[in-house]
């Protein structure tokens, strides 16, 4: 019987395919696990070989072709194919550390979750502390308050019949931001989520230098996702509350991110500026109000990319100033009440600082007692 069907999608034999394969069946054996590798533009009897012989009975290869250049195919072929209860995808960078599947279904299925969060770290050890959740918080988590749409892939399991009673599948032709509205909605939309703390994790290879989700690209690709994102309707329909939450994160997170990413007048277009302002204020109408817990700052180039008028130059320089802004400024809201609120800066500082201690006192406890938890 299979209780987990892991997916994995591959567009390129040079990936470290094997190792991807191999953890998803390391020290899950009891647990009735099974790989699709979803082979995206490729013939499967290429791919064959690279896995090791004893994995292959537990592998099957579907073979994926629509030209779209988009890893939402493969995912979703895979997804289309499973049977097992709980649904994972890995991409064939990544890893999982031996029995993370069997400790992600144990907790599922005692817990009735529809979804299991991963923990995640990078390939050097570093944890990615998302989603951001209260502290001490891990199980039946609340979007708002344990700001879920910080956490855009949806790494960890899924539950098959909560993906197929919702109709959730990714975005099919995206080439980055696929998993986009996917997550958005399953996290906005009342289902159970816990979080696997204290498992074996999810480990991001950073490793690949053709990786398709992190490639630069016009900042209308880079950002076509959340475009598409405020034309689903059900976004509209979300209480203000979740609204909020998902133009926040979209916001600091993608849009400033990209931004920042491009320092230099030659890095933009006046058409490029224009559809940026024009995105930014389709957020902030969708949610009024979202801009008042950003820092000095991001309000700063923010401002800057809303001014009517702006062109390259000006964006440029205002990114540049951003990226050379104090600490202060970049902590601190413009008006000290909004310090307060659950979205600042401030507070997300503050919260990465105690979570950061709160893990090195535990590891600290555990060595000193031996490994003991």
């Amino acid at each position: 019987m299979t209780d987990v069907d892991v997916v994995v999608a591959v567009h390129d034999p040079a990936r470290p395919l094997a190792r991807t394969v191999a953890s998803a069946l390391t020290g899950n054996e009891e647990t009735g696990v099974r790989v699709t590798v979803a082979c995206h533009e490729l013939d499967p009897e290429e791919v064959r070989p690279l896995l090791p012989p004893e994995t292959l009975p537990h592998v099957r290869f579907l073979e994926v072709r629509d030209g779209l250049g988009s890893p939402s195919g493969p995912y979703n072929a895979g997804i289309d194919a499973a049977t097992a209860r709980w649904v994972s995808i890995v991409g064939s960078d990544d890893h999982l550390e031996p029995g993370a599947l069997a400790a992600w279904a144990e907790l599922g299925d005692r817990l009735g979750s529809d979804v299991v969060l991963a923990p995640i770290r990078l390939a050097d050890g570093s944890p990615v502390r998302t989603p951001r959740v209260r502290l001490g918080r891990s199980q039946d988590l609340d979007p708002v308050r344990d700001r879920l749409a910080y956490r855009t892939a949806p790494l960890g399991l899924m539950r098959r019949s909560t993906l197929n009673r919702l109709g959730l599948r990714l975005t099919p032709g995206m080439r980055s931001g696929g998993d986009v509205a996917f997550t958005a909605r399953l996290w906005t939309c009342g289902v159970r989520i816990d979080l696997a703390a204290g498992t074996p994790a999810y480990v991001v290879g950073t490793t690949a230098a053709t990786r398709v989700t992190t490639a630069v690209r016009p900042v209308p690709e880079e950002l076509r996702a959340f475009e598409d994102l405020l034309d689903r309707p059900w976004v509209l329909e979300l209480p203000e509350d979740r609204r909020r939450a998902l133009a926040v994160k979209t916001i600091r997170i993608h849009v400033l991110g990209a931004l920042r990413r491009r320092p230099a007048e030659e890095d933009w277009t006046p058409e490029e500026v224009a559809w940026v302002r024009r995105l930014v204020g389709r957020w902030v109408a969708l949610a009024p109000g979202v801009l008042d817990p950003f820092s000095l700052a991001d309000r700063a180039l923010l401002d800057a990319v809303l001014r009517s008028g702006a062109g390259p130059a000006s964006v440029s320089a205002a990114v540049r100033r951003r990226n050379t802004a104090g600490r202060l400024a970049q902590w601190l809201a413009p008006r000290p009440l909004a310090n307060l609120d659950r979205e600042s800066t401030l507070r997300a500082r503050a919260g990465d600082l105690a979570t950061a201690v709160l893990d090195g006192t535990l590891r600290r406890s555990s060595n000193t007692s031996g490994g003991r938890p």
